[in-house]
């Protein structure tokens, strides 16, 4: 009797299968400077420590990206910017009061989300893949700790987690996001594509952040994480 093999695929396989069409055609999506109602909200988001060897390896691996994807496109997997979004809150504000009502609500919830389980949390970085609009470095949890984390906050927030219903079923970085033409589309599907399985770290992550995003631009630009309120603390 022949053994029957089966090759599993994941959403990260399906997604670069679907993206490089796109890419090489130059059809690929093209992010824009943010605007009130639209990407970039305020967000619960994770990220490696700066001085860990994941958040450089993260860094130089987003600016080779950059080199092949050519100039503009935002370098959001640099140093202090590279993050693993647990949820967005709420479409974008681009005015935020330092007291806000619903900010101190978010920020109360993801106090009491943080104190329910222990840190840090653990990500393997196991490769890169292509999505229609970035580079992104696929991570798995090692463990249940950071679905656990995501229901708690949900279940924290109570009625301000009307934004986001379900619990995202994949967790990354995104490193690169393209805003324009790319320079050598299909050097750098070939690229990332030899890169699929390249284990990249393990990122570990002290306490969670509430953030928003502003452009910063420069010879790296990219929306930068600006972390509002106190610091969390975790256990």
């Amino acid at each position: 009797m022949r053994r029957r093999f089966i090759i599993e695929t994941t959403k990260f396989d399906h997604l670069f299968t679907t993206a490089t069409p796109r890419i090489a055609a130059g059809t690929h999506q093209r992010d824009e400077l943010p605007r009130e109602g639209g990407r970039w909200p305020v967000s619960v988001v994770l990220r490696p420590a700066l001085d860990s060897r994941v958040a450089h390896t993260l860094d130089a691996v987003t600016q080779e990206a950059a080199d092949l994807a050519g100039p503009g496109h935002w370098q959001t997997g640099q140093l202090g910017s590279a993050h693993l979004t647990v949820r967005a809150l709420e479409p974008r504000r681009e005015q935020l009061a330092a007291d806000d009502p619903v900010v101190a609500r978010y920020h109360s919830a993801l106090h009491r989300a943080a104190g329910r389980i222990q840190w840090p949390i653990g990500f393997e970085v196991t490769g890169l893949t292509l999505t229609a609009g970035t580079v992104m470095a696929c991570a798995e949890p090692v463990d249940a700790a950071a679905d656990t984390f995501s229901d708690h906050v949900t279940h924290e927030l109570g009625p301000d987690a009307w934004y986001e219903t379900e619990r995202r079923d994949i967790w990354y970085l995104n490193l690169l996001h393209f805003t324009g033409d790319i320079a050598a589309p299909d050097v750098l599907i070939e690229w990332v594509g030899d890169r699929r399985a390249t284990p990249l770290g393990l990122v570990q992550v002290d306490a969670p952040e509430l953030v928003r995003s502003e452009y910063r631009p420069g010879p790296r630009p990219h929306m930068g994480p600006i972390v509002l309120g106190d610091t969390v603390r975790a256990l």
